[in-house]
């Protein structure tokens, strides 16, 4: 099945989402306070995310939906004066201290509104951090629920049509039990162990540890074990695994062939060198001044390496900037720089967290000198009979 998701399989998905992936509902003697920011220049977005309010008000949750388009957002920053900038907005504190789930659904519908404002977005980093603080402590259930937006896609360079078709099928894989059991076959590779290394053909051999640090399992459910870790967050589509590598231990370069990075546009051929687990430098083919000005709108561990993760959506394919997509796709490996607390149980603190995807088609992964990834597919022979 592919191309447009039907009004039933709206319902459906909408259904799973509330009842199973988020368990919304009544817990401590109250039911749910619920906040939706959903992207609004899209109405099959807007139409979505209704039934997914509906399926809230069904379980008993209260709700509050607010619209979001990227133009009215680099407006705000345009228009407010610097003084309100550095100011905690008294309605994002109450909602971070109230709201026991946070929920986004959509897409950045013009993926380089930040260009030229990076002064202007550096002084809201202190109160992002603080934000993230109160609901890492608070253990707030959270959602990134992407969505297809058709600016979004011609911002990428993808045809539309296709970056709906990818999305769409990506979130039906969501729910199978191929994606659960690709998961369960990397979780285990990586638990227990210590040393990643990534090599490729291109001159990549990054390696770090990981010993210590628990293996993270995105497949679209908050499980009672989940929530009793603390693993709070979702992304939907799902389908990837994931842990924090212990923040200075990552030494050695890596390549990504391409590179989105919201806000501030693309690069091509990112090289990273990593030393003690810092990105000591950089160059790119193209688009360096974009990792560039990314890096001086944030603050606190922006390039300190924060996640490895690897994809096992096979619905997934390359949106050529979608990160809630790409990070996902079989076949791929991905590396994060920025803050890692929270759900990810690591050390950094910071304004950002960028995912880098590789493709790692011409790579390998080793963990604990063991082969368990060859040419981006699974070392396992009964895995690769079934995929």
């Amino acid at each position: 099945m592919s191309g447009e998701l039907s009004d039933r399989e709206m319902g459906n998905i909408a259904r799973a989402f509330v009842r199973r992936s988020m368990r919304i509902g009544k817990g401590r003697g109250k039911h749910d306070a619920v906040r939706i920011v959903y992207n609004r220049t899209d109405q099959s977005c807007e139409k979505f995310t209704f039934k997914v309010e509906e399926e809230c008000w069904r379980v008993g949750a209260h709700t509050l939906s607010l619209g979001y388009s990227s133009k009215r957002q680099k407006l705000k920053y345009m228009l407010s004066p610097e003084e309100s900038l550095r100011e905690m907005s008294p309605f994002a504190e109450a909602i971070a201290r109230r709201a026991d789930v946070l929920i986004f659904i959509g897409e950045d519908d013009e993926p380089n509104w930040a260009r030229g404002l990076t002064a202007k977005i550096k002084l809201t980093a202190p109160i992002r951090e603080r934000l993230h603080e109160i609901t890492d402590r608070r253990r707030t259930r959270w959602a990134y629920f992407g969505w297809p937006v058709p600016r979004a896609a011609r911002a990428y360079g993808c045809p539309v049509k296709r970056f709906r078709g990818i999305f769409f099928n990506s979130i039906r894989k969501t729910f199978t039990r191929e994606l659960l059991k690709l998961c369960e076959f990397y979780r285990a590779a990586l638990a227990g162990k210590n040393e990643v290394r990534i090599v490729a053909d291109d001159g990549t051999d990054l390696v770090f540890r990981i010993k210590g640090r628990p293996v993270l399992v995105d497949d679209g459910i908050i499980s009672r074990g989940d929530l009793a870790r603390g693993d709070v967050g979702v992304n939907i589509p799902a389908g990837e695994i994931f842990i924090a590598p212990l923040e200075t231990s990552a030494d050695g370069k890596i390549l990504f062939e391409q590179v989105a990075i919201p806000g501030f546009g693309k690069l091509e051929g990112l090289k990273l060198k990593f030393k003690r687990g810092k990105v000591v430098s950089y160059e790119a083919v193209r688009g360096r001044e974009n990792f560039t000005k990314f890096l001086r709108a944030n603050t606190g561990e922006k390039d300190r390496i924060g996640e490895f993760g690897i994809g096992t959506n096979q619905g997934a394919a390359c949106t050529g900037g979608s990160i809630i997509v790409d990070e996902k796709i079989f076949g791929t490996a991905h590396i994060a720089i920025g803050n890692n607390r929270g759900a990810y149980h690591g050390k950094n603190r910071a304004s950002s967290h960028l995912d880098l995807i590789k493709d790692m088609r011409r790579g390998q992964v080793f963990v604990d000198d063991e082969l368990v990834m060859d040419r981006g597919k699974p070392l396992d022979d009964g895995l690769q009979l079934q995929l």
